[in-house]
């Protein structure tokens, strides 16, 4: 995956540790890492996009469009949203972190 403006919030390392110790092939071990990223995609744009005021979605989604690496993408939401964005994130990732090595233990055993 690319580089994006909020990678350094993003600490997933542990469900990467326990995908490699599932022994998976190749494969299957990079294509679960995908959906992982995208999943963690998604999980973000909604939170942005949940605390964002609609009159600066447009605005935002151009930003990621033309330079998804640009840090100042953060500065833009932290100024247009009424919370601190980059908590609401690091939150929502760690409840997601939690969900996902769950399921990871579940289709373990």
């Amino acid at each position: 995956m690319s580089k994006l403006f909020y990678d350094h919030l993003i600490v997933i390392n542990e469900v990467h540790d326990t995908l490699l110790a599932l022994k998976m092939s190749d494969e299957d071990h990079f294509q679960t890492l995908e959906v992982i990223d995208e999943t963690v995609h998604h999980h973000v744009l909604d939170i942005i996009l949940t605390h964002l005021p609609k009159e600066h979605h447009e605005s935002f989604l151009e930003r990621i469009t033309k330079a998804p690496h640009d840090k100042t993408i953060l500065k833009f939401l932290n100024e247009k949203s009424k919370v601190a964005i980059e908590d609401e994130i690091t939150k929502a990732i760690k409840s997601l972190k939690a969900e996902l090595l769950e399921l990871i233990k579940q289709h373990s055993n």
